[in-house]
């Protein structure tokens, strides 16, 4: 849509219904807004990557050739769900998988305890969820960066070793080995056998005056942590949200259930105690400035406690937890609706959602559809590279 020209792009038999059916025309001299059929034009495609390409594309030819649609608020973007989840006569859509997960661990944690470490300290409630929710996101990183490394174990040791700054790498004053990376091979050294890999003696880069630790994986690929590595946006992300969550991160993990019927008893006693002591009635013995209020009996376990050891167990098994009791279907396409369904989600103006496209700034606007859209490779690399870290949804 950005380098075609209007030849090629009226070729396709798609664009030329679609303009048709606008009766607007295209182009400077033949459009014409006053001829506009629709106060609504609705973009509904997919609710996945796939779906995500598309919209950008049709976006980029509204923009590029119809922009008086945007300006004057005619397009909008349907938000179609990717989930539904039913038990018994109860029905919900969810709109995309963070929304998904961010239910099931809702459900998962009501009457959950973790417990953690050594200490074995506990977490529940909000704070649980929130814990879930950061340790989503921090997993998805760490994904991310073992697709660099092909070693999930070694991925984990490099967020608790916490190399997020330059001089991790840099040499030490007496020229030797940075201290954090003597003791990643130390770890890779001892690993070898284990993870099949053949460990080289570290290595400085002279022009850049840093370290770097290189490996030959299972597959016989060559492997580095090195700067390059630390300083990439989804490295610097897991560690960012490793930092959040790093307290909660010490194995094992405990997950107990407790009885929520014996909580909210024992929380209507507390209550009904504490009204007494505000009258001024005794309830239990002791010294009389000093009423006492009486602990409720403790919930009692709705099942055996079960153990993880790691985080992406933990993480796996209360999304596994939450979706007990449910049937979970995923669309792949707005094709397996039926149609009452995708009138009822997606269709009906008394229920449906839409996103309306706004044209804030039209200089930075045309700037970033040239950079992405266009032929500059190096300029579109440099621009994703800048901007990685402000991405909240990625789908890769």
């Amino acid at each position: 849509m950005e380098k075609a020209r209007y030849d090629k792009m009226l070729s396709h038999e798609e664009i030329r219904a679609m303009i048709t059916a606008f009766g607007c025309g295209i182009g400077k001299e033949d459009f014409d807004i006053s001829k506009l059929r629709y106060g609504k034009i609705i973009l509904m495609t997919d609710a996945d990557v796939d779906g995500s390409h598309i919209r950008t594309l049709l976006l980029t030819f509204f923009f590029r050739h119809m922009p008086e649609l945007i300006k004057r608020g005619n397009i909008c973007i349907a938000q179609p769900p990717l989930f539904k989840i039913k038990k018994g006569r109860f029905e919900q859509y969810i709109k995309n998988e963070r929304e998904f997960v961010k239910v099931m661990v809702h459900r998962a944690c009501e009457g959950m305890i973790v417990s953690h470490g050594e200490n074995a300290s506990r977490i529940d409630g909000d704070d649980l969820m929130r814990f879930m929710g950061t340790l989503n996101e921090y997993l998805g990183f760490a994904e991310k960066v073992d697709k660099r490394i092909r070693n999930e174990k070694l991925t984990e040791m490099l967020a608790r070793t916490e190399l997020t700054h330059r001089t991790d790498f840099v040499s030490t004053e007496g020229g030797g080995i940075p201290e954090k990376l003597v003791a990643i091979h130390a770890y890779l050294v001892e690993k070898a056998e284990e993870f099949q890999i053949q460990v080289s003696d570290p290595v400085e880069d002279e022009e850049h005056h840093t370290w770097s630790i290189k490996f030959i994986d299972v597959q016989g690929a060559p492997r580095s942590v090195n700067w390059t590595l630390a300083s990439s946006p989804e490295f610097r992300q897991m560690m960012a949200k490793y930092s959040l969550i790093k307290e909660y991160l010490e194995p094992p993990f405990i997950v107990e259930y407790v009885n929520k019927a014996a909580i909210k008893a024992g929380k209507e006693k507390i209550a009904e105690q504490a009204a007494e002591v505000a009258e001024g009635a005794e309830v239990a013995e002791g010294p009389e400035e000093e009423p006492a209020v009486k602990t409720p009996v403790r919930a009692s376990a709705l099942r055996e406690p079960v153990e993880k050891q790691t985080a992406r167990e933990l993480f796996s098994y209360i999304v596994e937890q939450g979706k007990k009791e449910y049937q979970v279907q995923r669309y792949k396409g707005l094709g397996e609706m039926a149609a009452e369904q995708l009138w009822e989600t997606t269709m009906d103006p008394e229920r449906r959602t839409l996103l309306v496209v706004r044209l804030e700034d039209y200089a930075e606007t045309d700037a970033i559809f040239t950079t992405l859209m266009g032929e500059d490779v190096e300029q579109r690399r440099k621009f994703i590279e800048d901007n990685a870290l402000d991405v909240k949804n990625l789908d890769i």
